[in-house]
């Protein structure tokens, strides 16, 4: 019977792992672009290096092109980049997106660079100027998540420092887009964080600190070691007579080892003592990608 009990308990236990790690699905619309400021050979470049963001992390769906083409009619007709009217948002949901990913690249073009050595030998190089404007819509509410311009960051290579170019126009966006992709990476993690359980205490210290905890989430949802990861607990509090949620952060952990797709062994970093309390006096806890 006791052996019965835990295998049920297991397969509760793995089944509420798989729910809580559904995938979202995100549709990557068309990104629009700036007819004088951005050569338009490096449009698909920047949106696919965009669209690689969410993929890589493995914890999205994506709506395949195809589908998207639908919308792609809809959105040409509208006025500007920054308006996404109700058709679009319900095309979305019909392609069974929950969120819609809106790109408008404000600059993507290369400029000349010359350099004279002194002696009468000019040198010509190019350096790109990319910047890009991310919008990402509910589809289920139809509103605005978040809004946010990117660019590459600067100064950030020796060649740089001495104002020393790329030799092509292509190699210097190229360079860019290979940058953004950093910025970009931190918007979908800021706007997109993922949320995991302690599955159990596995390591305390002497003064019954948690040091050692497996948290239900591993490489299937791009989870690797070195990341950090919060620890927030789930609390409710009424403000003026209305119930509310709020996540209070208590802990940082660092994942040492990823042993699957579904679980990882971390080190606590940060307020071990509160954990283990928590965690024994069965508080709701979320770990949550940072």
């Amino acid at each position: 019977m006791k052996k019965i009990f835990t295998s049920i308990t297991i397969l509760l236990f793995v089944s509420t792992v798989c729910f809580s790690q559904e995938k979202t699905s995100v549709g990557i619309l068309d990104f629009t672009y700036a007819k004088d400021g951005v050569e338009k050979e490096y449009v698909n470049s920047i949106q696919e290096s965009v669209t690689n963001a969410f993929v890589k992390t493995k914890r999205f769906s994506i709506v395949d092109r195809t589908k998207m083409e639908q919308i792609k009619v809809e959105k040409d007709l509208q006025k500007s980049e920054d308006f996404i009217d109700g058709k679009v948002v319900e095309q979305g949901k019909n392609v069974g997106a929950t969120y819609l990913v809106s790109g408008h690249i404000i600059s993507a073009h290369a400029e000349e660079m010359k350099s004279d050595d002194g002696k009468g030998k000019i040198t010509i190089s190019y350096k790109s100027k990319l910047m890009i404007s991310l919008k990402i819509i509910d589809v289920t509410t139809g509103g605005l998540v978040t809004s946010e311009t990117i660019e590459p960051k600067s100064g950030s290579s020796v060649g740089e420092f001495f104002n020393i170019g790329s030799s092509t126009p292509s190699t210097a966006i190229s360079k860019s887009i290979k940058k953004i992709e950093e910025k970009v990476d931190e918007f979908v993690s800021k706007n997109f964080p993922t949320y995991f359980s302690i599955a159990e205490i596995q390591k305390k210290d002497s003064n019954g600190s948690a040091s050692e905890v497996l948290i239900a989430g591993g490489s299937g949802f791009g989870l690797k070691k070195g990341d950090r990861l919060k620890v927030a607990e789930i609390v409710e509090v009424t403000v003026n007579g209305n119930k509310m949620t709020r996540k209070k952060e208590i802990g940082e952990l660092k994942i040492t080892k990823v042993e699957d797709e579904n679980f990882s062994i971390c080190s606590v970093i940060e307020g071990g003592g509160i954990i283990s309390a928590k965690f024994e006096s069965n508080a709701k806890l979320q770990i949550i990608t940072k």
